[in-house]
């Protein structure tokens, strides 16, 4: 009888386990769909802000609003400090806030665009 008792609280308890298991892995999948999909918007949004720039489109004298609107958040956002401008940053998920390319959007004091900036920072050789 002790031996289908343990038996019995064995299974239990590894069943317990299994089911806690495959909890963790579908909260797992889910983070890393939602992950992959805030990476796909943020390059997503940086080949818009890039293209309507080579185009032209995107130009000084935009508000903050419009750029928002049209081009998606950024991935970082720079408030404006007692000697320097409000500026936005975008890149694409390849790219690391230490490498690769980057688009800075500086704003003036009335929040429209001043100034855009494409900066490369290549990968350094390890």
């Amino acid at each position: 009888m002790k031996k289908i008792i343990v038996m019995f609280f064995i299974l239990s308890f590894s069943t317990y386990a299994f089911a806690e298991g495959l909890q963790t892995l579908i909260k797992v999948g889910k983070d890393m769909a939602e992950m992959s999909k805030v990476l796909d918007d943020e390059t997503k949004n940086f080949e818009n802000v890039k293209r309507a720039i080579d185009k032209g489109i995107l130009k000084p004298g935009k508000p903050k609003s419009f750029i928002r609107q049209e081009y998606g958040s950024p991935v970082v956002e720079f408030p404006k400090e007692a000697h320097s401008k409000e500026t936005w940053v975008y890149k694409p998920a390849s790219s690391s806030f230490f490498e690769g390319v980057k688009i800075y959007l500086i704003f003036d004091d009335n929040g429209n665009l001043k100034e855009t900036k494409i900066v490369n920072l290549e990968k350094q050789p390890k």
